[in-house]
């Protein structure tokens, strides 16, 4: 399968070291604005050194070779860029966060559906070994009443932010900050196992671009309760606990399910996960070829739906943060 990589920051080489152990993916092309960044991003996958380089989205649309285009461009163009390669029928896998508001996702999902081409946000931990462990482990808990995610992890940014420059991860035309960037992750897992909530409080703190850098977002459901806890401004141990009324599932590292372990009351421990993979992100593209394959529009894991949900919460949270895009 053809594949086109657009934007070649740091998560595109883990997708591409991931996607390059997988029999069926071909490295078609990478497309970046400026060319001389596309050899640079070539030129560190020794596989890869022949794949094309386009240098707008309107030449990765245009070329009949590509079958597929996965966007790590910056979250204010996930809209724009996907909606371009669906019409042109390409397959697209999305990076996280899917679009910058529901409005835009909608847009996205119905030009799917209207060219026959599978959409899916590219939402890893859905996909891992270890998230089929966690949720067979689920009935260990007991009923569950209490999730407490977090991501907390010091951005080498912020240090620029500090200096007077202006990190792209730090301002609002790009759609960006720590909720969409860090706080996705243990709420997305959250909703892909207990669905939507029926109510949602957030609070954080505001830098002076308008973005937030540090929230915790209350999530409340029938009989039980979520808490996500995130910052890019400071540095936590990013532990996320499941309580059930049995026993308790802990998490390490919630974005990539490191370790899973449950924990009874009484104390005893039993290993959940297996041996971590460093091509983690090989999951996520191998599923998504796999649907393409299949001749599906819609992942049946990383769902519409679910996508949607999420994204609802991203957009109730950020109006109570006071953290407005452009794209709204």
């Amino acid at each position: 399968m053809n594949f086109v990589i657009v934007g070649t920051n740091f998560i595109s080489d883990t997708l591409l070291a991931a996607a390059n152990t997988l029999n069926d993916f071909n490295l078609y092309g990478v497309c970046s604005r400026v060319q001389s960044s596309g050899r640079a991003f070539l030129a560190k996958h020794p596989h890869n050194t022949q794949a094309k380089i386009f240098t707008s989205i309107e030449q990765v649309c245009q070329d009949k070779n590509v079958d597929a285009v996965y966007i790590a461009a910056p979250n204010s163009l996930h809209k724009q860029y996907a909606v371009m390669c669906l019409a042109a029928g390409k397959h697209v896998l999305g990076e996280k966060p899917s679009a910058a508001n529901s409005k835009e996702l909608a847009t996205i999902i119905a030009t799917a559906k209207k060219h026959q081409r599978l959409y899916m946000e590219a939402m890893m931990t859905t996909h891992l070994p270890n998230f089929a462990r966690l949720q067979q482990a689920m009935i260990k808990i007991g009923t569950p009443r209490k999730y407490i995610g977090q991501y907390s992890q010091y951005s080498s940014r912020y240090d620029k932010y500090k200096n007077g420059e202006r990190p792209n991860t730090f301002l609002p035309e790009f759609a960006n900050g720590a909720l969409v960037d860090l706080g996705i992750y243990p709420l997305y897992l959250l909703i892909a196992l207990w669905g939507a909530p029926q109510s949602i409080s957030a609070s954080g703190v505001l830098l002076d671009t308008g973005v937030d850098g540090a929230g915790d977002i209350l999530l409340n459901y029938a009989d039980k309760q979520a808490v996500i806890s995130y910052s890019k401004i400071s540095q936590g141990d990013n532990i996320t606990e499941i309580q059930g009324e049995l026993g308790r599932i802990r998490i390490e590292a919630i974005s990539q399910l490191k370790k899973v372990e449950f924990i009874a009351n009484n104390g005893d421990r039993e290993l959940v996960s297996i041996a971590f993979d460093e091509h983690f992100m090989k999951f996520e593209v191998n599923h998504f070829m796999r649907m393409v394959n299949q001749g599906k529009c819609e992942s049946d894991v990383n769902t519409y739906q679910l996508s949607k949900s999420v994204m609802h919460v991203l957009d109730t949270a950020r109006t109570q943060l006071g953290v407005t895009y452009p794209n709204d």
